[in-house]
């Protein structure tokens, strides 16, 4: 406040200006001259200098200016120019300005960051969680890369003073790995809504849904002894791998990829199960479905083992290759569970310290009892699924090792590995193993930089790798039919993630394509159901036997005909005293010309003897004398018997078969 000699309140204007040593020094702009009323008034100033301290001079217009009690001089001492960690001074010989250290901006594509009225703020981009931690001595940020889609995927301004503005679907916490309170996770996602426990009534259809996949894999036989659903499994398993990114506009309810879902043994719809679920239970849920598959079978089996009624009711299914149809549909789900079950993050303190967290939930540190139990159990899945792709990839070389023979002779042994190399000739029995071991390393990576196109990429690098490879060594399959179906498959593969990778900026397109590719897949599956169903259910029903009956008879009449009417052409009968009324009538009888008889070579072959034309008229038995010694009256001339028809149908004699116990 500016006043006069006796102490009246003036309107003037205040002049400032800076001294230092070095005299390399300024205020900020508009701060030299600032106006004040006759009342007290707040003035900002911004002092830059190069020197440790300097001195602010400020006067008031009036006579004296600059000199005397007009003068007031204000000491200011910096401190050394620091910044949070994170950020980084700009180069300046004047003043201390901290920005967006450069490689962070490179690593997590942060810009804009500023503090205002004390407040941190930073734009951010796409995937990255920021939180500030305060320390005894200074604050900081925790960087780091988000989890999957828990962070809101756009560039956002966001206030590092409540970091769960960066969370989408109503998630929070350290790495938005929870909840809003009140809220549970919903499965098929990661959305956060209002659940309760009346969804559990949910395990029923679930309990339905399992007993029904069993049955139709029995009935229909699509095993993998069958070799038509291996391209199938993996383009599944590798269009799940890559969701997020092939299909980031896509209803999650869609038709098609509910059946993609399915195929991996996945919900594919989203629901709530319990009221309050988190992360942890959720992955486990992952376990309980394809357990729950396994008892089933291995109930079957052990009935179909020691109940001979039970294993009629099969229709000669083998349980067995049921089972390892769906240990291989599980395969991807349970690469997935030890995945997400082993994953971590290091998150970095200002302070220096770190601390370990799993990746799907920060809020759970790693190896703690929390983590333990999912720990153990993906660890053991880890050891068995090792065990089995090493051996499906080296089964065909594993009985000439003499160290294994005792175990490769077990016949359980034996039986369950030739379900998986039924399908294949001897040379290329590694097939499955070989596709195992490529899922795998997809998955991995895919786990590694999943926020990138690198995994679609590589996706279709495997595909057309395991292409070239199937064409460098002929056929690899026994049936051709099945080779080209995988190939299919395959090539399927490969255009949808070449296809991603070129039009990944429009959106639009990318969910075209891949609902195209879905589209495709569906149809090969369709034609591979119709053909089971066929070969397998209507081919064997008592009505599709009728119906063959009938056609069987329809096609021997039509042969006999044919055969009939050749003989009339190249040997004509001729008859005396017959008009043509008479022929026509004698043509129009339809004969039988076989007895029935069956090649027991070839049951449906009927042996045919000798052509002996019957009368059929009872002037066609008499000599032309017997007229006159008794001529013929009305009722010789009665009309022949029909003539009995023969049923061309095999006899087939049923034998009771008893059910394979303990080899295949």
């Amino acid at each position: 406040m500016a006043v006069d000699q006796v102490g009246n309140p003036l309107i003037d204007t205040i002049h400032s200006s800076v001294v230092s040593k070095s005299r390399i020094n300024r205020l900020k702009e508009g701060q030299t001259e600032q106006e004040v009323g006759n009342q007290c008034t707040e003035l900002e100033y911004n002092v830059f200098s190069q020197d440790s301290s300097a001195q602010v001079e400020l006067y008031a217009d009036g006579p004296c200016n600059n000199l005397g009690i007009s003068k007031k001089l204000i000491n200011i001492y910096f401190l050394n120019c620091t910044c949070p960690i994170g950020l980084k001074p700009i180069q300046s010989d004047i003043e201390c300005r901290c920005d967006c250290d450069p490689d962070l901006q490179q690593e997590y594509q942060i810009t804009n960051c500023f503090e205002e009225n004390g407040v941190i703020t930073v734009e951010r981009n796409n995937n990255t969680w920021i939180q500030v931690k305060n320390t005894t001595n200074e604050t900081g940020y925790v960087v780091s890369s988000c989890t999957l889609d828990y962070c809101v995927q756009k560039p956002v301004n966001i206030s590092l003073s409540n970091s769960d503005e960066q969370c989408a679907h109503n998630r929070s916490g350290v790495l938005c790995g929870e909840c809003e309170p009140g809220l549970s996770l919903v499965l098929a996602t990661s959305r956060c809504e209002r659940c309760s426990n009346f969804y559990l009534l949910f395990l029923i259809p679930f309990a339905l849904a399992g007993i029904l996949l069993v049955a139709l894999i029995l009935v229909l036989n699509i095993t993998i002894a069958t070799g038509k659903i291996h391209g199938l499994i993996f383009y599944a398993n590798i269009l799940a791998a890559n969701r997020s990114i092939v299909l980031p506009n896509t209803n999650i309810n869609n038709f098609l990829t509910v059946f993609v879902s399915w195929v991996n043994l996945d919900l594919g719809i989203e629901t709530c199960f319990f009221g309050g679920m988190k992360s942890q239970p959720k992955v486990l849920l992952q376990l309980v479905f394809p357990a729950y598959l396994f008892l089933l079978m291995f109930f079957i089996i052990i009935l179909s083992k020691y109940f001979d009624s039970f294993a009629n009711l099969l229709l000669n299914r083998n349980p067995v290759a049921a089972l390892g149809t769906l240990v291989l549909l599980s395969y991807s789900k349970l690469l997935r569970f030890i995945i997400a079950a082993l994953q971590y993050r290091v998150l970095d303190y200002p302070d220096g310290s770190t601390n370990t967290v799993w990746l799907y939930d920060g809020n759970v540190q790693y190896f703690t009892p929390k983590h333990i139990p999912r720990f153990v159990a993906a660890a053991i899945i880890l050891i068995a699924g090792g065990l089995f792709t090493i051996l499906l990839f080296l089964g065909q070389w594993l009985p000439h090792c003499s160290m294994l023979t005792i175990w490769t002779e077990n016949t359980r042994y034996i039986g369950f590995m030739d379900t998986y190399h039924a399908p294949f000739t001897p040379k290329h029995r590694y097939w499955v193993g070989l596709l195992l071991f490529a899922l795998i390393l997809h998955n991995l990576v895919t786990a590694t930089v999943s926020d990138t196109f690198l995994p679609v990429l590589m996706s279709g690098v495997l595909s057309v790798g395991l292409i070239v490879w199937k064409l460098l060594n002929n056929r690899l399959y026994k049936s051709k039919f099945c080779d080209s179906l995988e190939t299919l498959y395959l090539f399927n593969v490969a255009i949808l993630a070449f296809g991603t990778s070129y039009v990944k900026d429009t959106k639009k397109d990318q969910s075209a394509l891949a609902n195209t590719s879905m589209v495709l897949s569906f149809t090969l599956f369709v034609i591979t159901f119709c053909y089971h169903f066929y070969k397998f259910v209507l081919k064997k029903s008592n009505t599709w036997l009728k119906i063959e009956d009938i056609l069987r008879n329809l096609r021997a009449g039509v042969a006999d005909r044919r055969a009939n009417n050749n003989r009339e052409l190249y040997h004509p009968r001729v008859y005396e005293n017959d008009d043509e009324n008479d022929y026509e009538q004698r043509d129009s009888v339809d004969l039988p010309y076989t007895d029935g008889a069956m090649d027991e070579a070839d049951p449906d072959r009927y042996i045919t003897p000798p052509i002996i034309r019957p009368a059929t008229r009872p002037d066609q038995l008499r000599l032309p004398y017997m007229d006159e010694l008794s001529p013929l009256i009305t009722e010789d001339y009665r009309p022949a018997p029909p003539p009995t028809r023969v049923n061309r149908r095999p006899v087939v004699t049923h034998t009771e078969i008893s059910p394979i116990r303990n080899e295949v």
